[in-house]
């Protein structure tokens, strides 16, 4: 009996050894004031939210290693300043989150004060396959019986393949980036704008691992036909100046990372002008780029710093240059304080300016009033005061820049157009579901905005299903333009580009449709056959924790059209030169026309 007891409480005993484990908290970017200490608060013993555990000082490094039994949720914490442990002076970000895992038994958390922390990847254990299909049940179910668009551009059997794809990925257990990158390719098939494994709607583990790591490129580039050009540079390298050519990066040619980036991209239909916009990277600190997210999940970037086979502007000779990668916040910090005219928030995007040839620009690149790192500028009376100054100072040609203008708010759209027309927009179109009653199983996993779940029991007007759809005309049906005594009455043109796309699409579509004035530029996103737009969904999987935003209503022209967006009466075409150069054709040709 002896034997058996000592047996028993040396087994309890190894049990309880092994579900510890050791957390090294490091924190960096932290300045303390004389006397100061900083300190750390958290869910879980040792940690506590009434009293700090102070952090040791090395080199000007801080960190602190703990030791947690068993956790059975993820651990919140925060760092704070004090000098008196009772008043202390705490993060304004909110809670971290920590994922304590059972099974390894040393991890590490790194963390920049006031800034989201970084996971560190190489810790985190993989999804379990079982995880992995119970969440594809419901991705399925979403897919095949509520998106309004899944067949819109492909046929069954191209969608039942993808599918399948998805399950013979996740017979396995995969990393959260892997995961990410097989939800991605399924969602990008629809070849629908507004579905996408969300950028912006993610958990904190889902956002380190895509945003926040120091695996982003140190410059900002633009595609000119199908080489990458550099725009504006922050890397340590004076080689790479603007309108240098990269030509590989870590020995793989930049047209192969295009090619592979862009199946992961969604967009409305044919438009892949669209998805190769997306593979561009602006930088601003308000906007995710699909190059940044796409590319270290598909090219894992070593050693924080990747090896660029460039040429510089004019140059015949080649060049290899080593830079470091850095974090979007670092990025976009160090691009605001060296280029003056770099945007530093959405409020940024608009702008009014008087030339002296008597030529009045109103830039108008985000209709982003809600949602992350969204306008704060009011709207309407930015609006009213510029239309008020255009009228004062008779200005009889003006210039609506779009070209970044990626979509956001109806009502923002609608206050413009109250001082460019009386005219209502007559667009013949529908609204469409595939679906009456939202399916039971996805309810506990879906989150979106507003109160009132009407997409949850749909009632059209008639109940019977044409060719798969259900009919919704009452939602779609054409609204008269606000009434304005400011209508500006001269000539009117449309500056656009690739980007736009959601209510930028419709923007250009309405200004062409109403024959406002002159559009000049590229060709849209978004598409002649209408957009899937009607009340966007988040999904919040259950299991791998990723979010996947798709929409329940879409909407539909009547007839068939061209496959493609709004294609401007004047189309421009840059080159390497006029980048370098930074030439505005599109201003450009409007001042021919005025001449």
């Amino acid at each position: 009996m002896k034997t058996k007891l000592t047996v028993l409480f040396l087994v309890s005993i190894l049990s309880w050894c092994s579900s510890q484990t050791t957390v090294t908290f490091l924190l960096e970017g932290i300045f303390l004031e004389e006397n100061q200490q900083v300190g750390i608060r958290g869910s879980a013993s040792p940690l506590d939210w009434s009293k700090s555990i102070p952090l040791k000082v090395k080199d000007g490094k801080y960190s602190l290693e703990l030791t947690f039994e068993f956790l059975k949720e993820d651990l919140e914490f925060k760092f704070v300043k004090f000098v008196d442990d009772q008043k202390p002076v705490w993060e304004v970000t909110p809670n971290r989150t920590f994922t304590v895992s059972n099974k390894i038994e040393a991890q590490i958390s790194k963390n920049i004060w006031e800034k989201e922390q970084l996971v560190d990847i190489n810790s985190l254990e993989k999804i379990s396959s079982e995880d992995l299909l119970k969440d594809f049940e419901l991705i399925k179910t979403m897919v095949l019986d509520v998106h309004p668009g899944t067949y819109r551009y492909k046929t069954k059997a191209e969608i039942s393949a993808a599918l399948d794809e998805l399950q013979d990925k996740f017979s396995q257990s995969l990393t959260y980036q892997e995961a990410y990158l097989a939800m991605s390719k399924l969602m990008a098939t629809i070849q629908c704008d507004h579905t996408k494994v969300g950028f912006n709607n993610q958990n904190k583990l889902i956002n380190s691992i895509i945003h926040y790591q120091p695996d982003k490129v140190p410059f900002t580039f633009r595609w000119v036909a199908d080489e990458m050009i550099v725009v504006n540079n922050v890397s340590t390298s004076s080689l790479l100046q603007r309108g240098t050519k990269i030509l590989y990066i870590n020995d793989v040619p930049v047209e192969e990372i295009r090619s592979q980036i862009t199946n992961y991209i969604g967009a409305d239909g044919a438009t892949d002008h669209n998805r190769i916009y997306k593979t561009q990277v602006n930088g601003y600190n308000f906007r995710y780029n699909a190059f940044d997210v796409f590319y270290p999940l598909l090219f894992p970037v070593k050693n924080e710093r990747i090896r660029l086979l460039i040429q510089q502007p004019g140059e015949t000779r080649k060049d290899t240059v080593f830079v470091a990668m850095m974090t979007r916040d670092q990025r976009s910090e160090m691009l605001i304080n060296k280029y003056k005219a770099f945007p530093n928030s959405r409020d940024d995007m608009w702008d009014l300016e008087f030339r002296s040839d008597g030529v009045a620009i109103l830039k108008i690149n985000s209709f982003g009033l809600n949602g992350w790192k969204a306008m704060t500028i009011d709207y309407k009376a930015f609006l009213a005061n510029a239309f008020h100054q255009i009228n004062d100072q008779e200005i009889k040609c003006l210039v609506i820049d779009i070209r970044e203008n990626t979509g956001g708010a109806d009502e923002m759209a609608n206050e413009l157009f109250g001082y460019l027309t009386t005219e209502s927009f007559n667009f013949d179109r529908e609204g469409r579901t595939r679906y009456l009653s939202f399916p039971e199983k996805l309810k506990p996993y879906i989150q979106t905005w507003g109160d009132d779940p009407w997409y949850y029991n749909l009632q059209p007007k008639q109940k019977k299903a044409v060719n798969g759809y259900y009919i919704f005309k009452k939602n779609f049906k054409s609204k008269s333009a606000p009434s304005n005594s400011k209508i500006f009455k001269g000539k009117l043109f449309l500056l656009t580009s690739a980007a736009n796309t959601s209510l930028a699409f419709y923007t250009a579509y309405r200004f062409k449709l109403q024959a406002l004035g002159t559009s000049i530029g590229q060709e849209t996103g978004g598409n002649l056959n209408d957009i899937n737009g009607g009340q966007i969904l988040f999904l919040r999987l259950p299991h791998s924790k990723i979010e996947i935003d798709f929409p329940v209503m879409g909407g539909f022209t009547s007839l068939p059209q061209p496959n493609r967006g709004v294609s401007p009466d004047i189309i421009t075409e840059y080159t390497v030169q006029d980048l370098i150069q930074k030439r505005d054709l599109e201003l450009e040709e409007v001042l021919k026309r005025i001449q």
